[in-house]
């Protein structure tokens, strides 16, 4: 077994200004596990998210993912080439694509090394009996599990999920929470999850 407390996990600095904005971080989280990001719409968790994923660029920026730097002064690693999932708000799916069809895009995307297999993913999010259908069959419950899915397939170093039960009712939100709690224990990765909610 890893001990996890020597295994480095991420650092993230950063420094940003946007008009009357102002948000600066300096934050280390562990190897694996989950590490919650609360606070109240606006102040800037979503911009933070952003920012680790590469999506916004912002100078005088540090971020270290295990033993990479994925973004300094002087480097700029793109969102493309970091190895990250990233489960936002709204599922965001392809529309086009059966669920089999959406998990196997985010596999191509993989790097080479698989820590979780696809019928794994599968089986721990349950959604076996929905891989024929499309994303405006789904419930919203259905729909981000197949978004959390798809962002495992890519095999990250690093997951993002940014209040991804914003959007579901109550009946949703109490049907995913299982899953959400499954990952946590099965999960050897870190995961920064965002949320305005004290619950």
């Amino acid at each position: 077994m890893t001990d996890h407390a020597l295994v480095p996990g991420i650092s993230a600095r950063f420094h940003i200004s946007r008009h009357a904005f102002r948000l600066d971080v300096d934050l280390d989280c562990p190897a694996r596990g989950v590490t919650a990001l609360f606070g109240p719409s606006g102040c800037g968790k979503t911009t933070l998210l952003r920012a680790i994923a590469g999506l916004d660029r912002y100078r005088g920026t540090y971020l270290k993912v295990g033993d990479s730097v994925w973004q300094s002064d002087d480097l700029f690693v793109p969102p493309h080439q970091r190895e990250l999932g990233y489960v936002f708000q709204e599922a965001s799916l392809f529309a086009h694509l059966t669920v089999q069809g959406n998990l196997e895009y985010g596999r191509r995307r993989a790097a080479t090394q698989h820590f979780l297999s696809i019928d794994d993913t599968i089986d721990m999010l349950g959604i076996a009996h929905l891989l024929d259908r499309k994303p405006n069959t789904l419930s919203g419950g259905e729909r981000q599990r197949v978004a959390i899915a798809r962002a495992l397939a890519v095999s990250p170093r690093l997951l993002l999920m940014d209040e991804p039960l914003a959007s579901l009712d109550l009946e949703r939100k109490q049907e995913i929470m299982p899953y959400l709690e499954t990952l946590h224990q099965t999960l050897e990765i870190p995961v920064i999850y965002v949320s305005h909610s004290p619950d």
